[in-house]
């Protein structure tokens, strides 16, 4: 199975700074649009069976500019995908945080926030997610547009390493699995 993994377009939130986890939807921007539209461009020639996204707006409508090559692709929403569940700080512009006090929001060790979700669940959820789409999936490319601390736990997990930093919104990683 060959995966190409996106991340959203930029949205409105991140443009602010604004923690979105699972509660926050997110708006595409502008620029968020645009990106969408390059990287549906980069794609329209690439073989893509199956188009999977989080259930969350901003990776919904990333997903729908990408498939509009790829009208005959199967096009799954899932919860699996989404972003960290961030809790407590969902809404919450990052420079109004003390991140010294409580630990920076992307490394492995990091706590879990008051009602959010810890990396190992995050980690857990990936890996269930792996698993599923191996059993679904497994002579397919496979499009995933998901989020930031999701691609970049992902591929950690894939390549067995700690030190993958994540893709910007308009880059496509692909990995073969």
């Amino acid at each position: 199975m060959k995966l190409i993994l996106v991340r959203h377009g930029e949205t409105e939130e991140n443009a602010l700074g604004i923690i979105q986890g699972w509660s926050v939807h997110g708006k595409l921007s502008k620029k968020g649009v645009n990106q969408a539209k390059k990287i549906s461009e980069k794609l329209k020639e690439t073989k893509i069976d199956v188009i999977i996204t989080s259930d969350l707006k901003r990776a919904i409508d990333t997903a729908k500019i990408i498939a509009v090559y790829h009208p005959k692709s199967e096009f799954v929403s899932t919860k699996e995908l989404r972003e960290r569940n961030w809790g407590e700080f969902e809404g919450k512009k990052e420079s109004d945080l003390d991140w010294n006090k409580i630990g920076h929001r992307h490394l492995d060790g990091f706590e879990k926030p008051k009602n959010g979700e810890s990396i190992d669940e995050l980690n857990n959820r990936i890996r269930n997610f792996l698993q599923n789409i191996k059993k679904r999936y497994p002579n397919n490319n496979v499009l995933v547009v998901s989020h930031d601390t999701f691609i970049r736990n992902l591929i950690r997990i894939i390549k067995e390493t700690p030190n993958f930093k994540g893709i910007r919104n308009e880059e496509i990683y692909k990995i073969n699995i």
